[in-house]
């Protein structure tokens, strides 16, 4: 009980710090979805900052490549962020997040360890987490727990 209690604890936390990352490299704030008539339009503009970041580390990329990088790294931060805040797909999920963030401390490294210099030490705390929830999964208390306890429950019967 105690573990699967602290699984949901890290999960949430977890998502939630991905959720907020890739909402924030799509541009979108709490009320974009009620002030921009044209999400995509805007969303592309937004991501344009996020682009130059990502070109910067892959710039023997195309441009159309480095483009459809940032949108997927940022795509893959929300949804899957989504995916472990819930427990669904979770190892899944959080093998995508490893995967990004040994990315984004290959990105910091140069800044050194801390992060108020710009460091690695958010993402390599991040890519910790996600390791956690690829080797333990979401426990009890997530949206797979329950499809895992009704086929459980379904088959005893």
């Amino acid at each position: 009980m105690g573990l699967d209690l602290a699984l949901v604890g890290l999960r949430v936390c977890l998502g939630s710090i991905f959720i907020i990352h890739g909402a924030d490299k799509l541009g979108w704030d709490s009320g974009v979805f009620w002030r921009e008539d044209n999400l995509l339009d805007y969303t592309l503009i937004q991501l344009q900052g996020f682009t130059q970041l990502v070109a910067g580390l892959f710039g023997f990329l195309s441009e159309d490549q480095i483009r459809y990088l940032a949108l997927s790294a940022a795509l893959i931060e929300l949804i899957a962020g989504w995916a472990l805040a819930l427990g669904f797909f979770t190892r899944h999920a959080a093998l995508l997040l490893s995967g990004l963030m040994m990315v984004a401390i290959y990105f910091h490294l140069p800044q050194g360890f801390y992060a108020r210099n710009g460091g690695f030490e958010w993402a390599m705390l991040c890519l910790a987490g996600s390791q956690v929830m690829v080797f333990m999964g979401a426990g009890r208390f997530s949206v797979s727990g329950i499809f895992r306890a009704v086929s459980t429950a379904e088959s005893q019967v």
